[in-house]
Formats: structure tokens, sequence, C-alpha cells
């Protein structure tokens, strides 16, 4: 069963396969910090860099953070022009695999990537996906949703089980187990996530994820740590060990995450998954190790 301590252990496995290089398109790239996260990534032996925006500020910023030297590709955008149109067309012509949020709002990212005629949401589905660096953990910690999907339905979070396994899938792990948390292990009419949880566990059972495990409803201690389960008396092989938590609401798994990312021993990685390619959606005050390893993320997953 493959494992990741940490991001550094999840970049040697992604050198160990040999892989040809990624084209990375970042789009609206007349953003120093997009940039030099794009070409500390080049230095690790993840990527090349497709620069998508304004040439001359484009150049510029790489003159001055001393890139000249390097590989890359500048696609010249006009001011009055949506970049992320023309890493969407990039992507469609097979000259990128996958799409580096720059210096542009999200609404205007998005929005071609979900135009139902030239986009690349064939799935109709795309859901935000985290890989957590957590201290006291033993191995990196995958987390749903915590930017698109407010208050995700079952069948929403049906699609965020399937998509979250797939992902891990294509990490290396072979049978991903996937916590549903919630306040407590325990069915209560009163509180729907635990039915919810309940649902998706035996969606599991009947093999609608294919190999993989779902357990839940489960309270976040007992998912991570052993010793909670034995006090508690709750008996499950994977008490502790889970490789993804699935939220029940986005602002569980928003403030959660901002919560760890306090403490600067604690990184995550995040990008968008649904999508014909994935995408890098970090703030612009994210960490520069948070934007690398969600570069790599991506890498591994396109």
């Amino acid at each position: 069963m493959r494992m990741y301590k940490d991001f550094e252990s999840l970049i040697k496995a992604r050198l160990d396969r040999n892989a040809s290089l990624k084209r990375a398109v970042v789009a609206g790239a007349n953003d120093e910090h997009a940039v030099e996260a794009v070409f500390l990534a080049q230095e690790k032996g993840l990527v090349i860099p497709v620069l998508v925006g304004d040439k001359k500020e484009v150049k510029d910023i790489i003159q001055k953070m001393n890139y000249l030297d390097r590989t890359y590709e500048i696609i010249h955008c006009e001011a009055d022009d949506n970049p992320s149109e023309i890493a969407v067309k990039l992507i469609h012509e097979g000259k990128g695999d996958f799409i580096i949020k720059g210096k542009i709002e999200t609404r205007n990212l998005l929005k071609p990537v979900l135009n139902k005629e030239t986009g690349l949401n064939r799935k109709g589905f795309i859901t935000h996906f985290g890989l957590m660096q957590l201290k006291g953990y033993h191995k990196l910690l995958a987390i749903s949703d915590c930017a698109i999907i407010p208050y995700p339905t079952l069948e929403e979070k049906k699609k965020i089980v399937k998509a979250g396994m797939e992902a891990l899938r294509k990490l290396g792990y072979e049978k991903p187990v996937v916590g549903i948390l919630c306040a407590v292990e325990t069915v209560s009419e009163k509180m729907p996530e635990t039915l919810d949880a309940q649902k998706l566990q035996q969606m599991a059972m009947d093999g609608e994820f294919g190999n993989g495990v779902v357990i839940g409803p489960i309270s976040f201690d007992l998912a991570t740590r052993k010793e909670s389960a034995i006090i508690k008396g709750y008996d499950s092989p994977y008490a502790g060990d889970v490789d993804m938590l699935v939220v029940p609401q986005m602002v569980t798994g928003n403030v959660m995450s901002k919560i760890w990312n306090a403490d600067p021993e604690n990184i995550m990685a995040g990008c968008l998954i649904g999508a014909d390619v994935p995408i890098v959606l970090t703030s612009r005050s994210a960490s520069m190790n948070e934007k690398l390893y969600s570069i790599l993320l991506c890498n591994m997953l396109s």
C-alpha cells in the first residue's frame, strides 16, 4: 500500500516514475508569485512553464527574477482578453497539461473552463481536492472541498468521494481509505450528515467506488488517532489511518485548513479536480511551498 510521509517523498515518487516534463500553463503570468512558483517547480524537474499574459510584463518579471536562461514559452494576451480562454485553448491543442491560476480572479479563471461548448468540464463536476502535510499525522492527509461546493448534497458527496479516490489512485494508492467526517461516530436523525455518511459507507460496501474503503460517520480524532479509537472502544482497522477526510460542508474544511495553516510546519497543497485537467487554485497569499506542492499535485494528477 502506497504511503507518503511528506511532500518531499511525493516529489521523489514523481521523479522515480521518470515521466516526461509536464507543461504548466499559467493563466495570468504577469504575477511574480506565480512565475516564481512555476520556475521553482521547473528546478525540481517537474514542469516546463507556459506563461500566458502581457508579453512585455511577463518578460520583465522573468528578467527581474533572473530566469532568462531557463526553458519557457510566453503566449501573449492582450489586456482586455481573458488569459484563461487562451489557457483552455492551449489544453485543447495539446500544448499544455494543466493550468495554474496567476493574476486573475477565480471567476474569470473558471468561466472558460466551465463553458459548455469550448470548456474543459465534460464530466460536469468540479471539486477542490486538498493534500495536507500535517504535524502529528504519519502521512499526507487528503481533504475534500474547501473552496467550491458550499453545502454538498448526498449525490455531490458521492461524486466527491469518487473523484477523491480517483485522485489518490493516480498518486499510487491502490485502496484509498476515506473517512466521512462528522462530529460523532454514531448515526443520528438530528444530524443529517451522519445519515449521509452511513449511506456513503454502504455505497462503498456495495462496490460503487471500486477498490476503496469508506468509513463513516467518524469523528476527526478517531479518523486520525488509533489511541483515541482504543480509548473510545471504536473497533475499525482503519481508525487513525485514513487517507482522506470528506467534510460535511465547505466551511468545515475551510476553517480546518486555515487553522492548520497557522502552524508553519503544516503545508497544504490544493487543486481543482474533475475537469479534463487539474487546476492549481491557491490564494496569492499562499506560501511558496504551498504553491510548489500544489503544482506537484497537479503534475501527478494530469
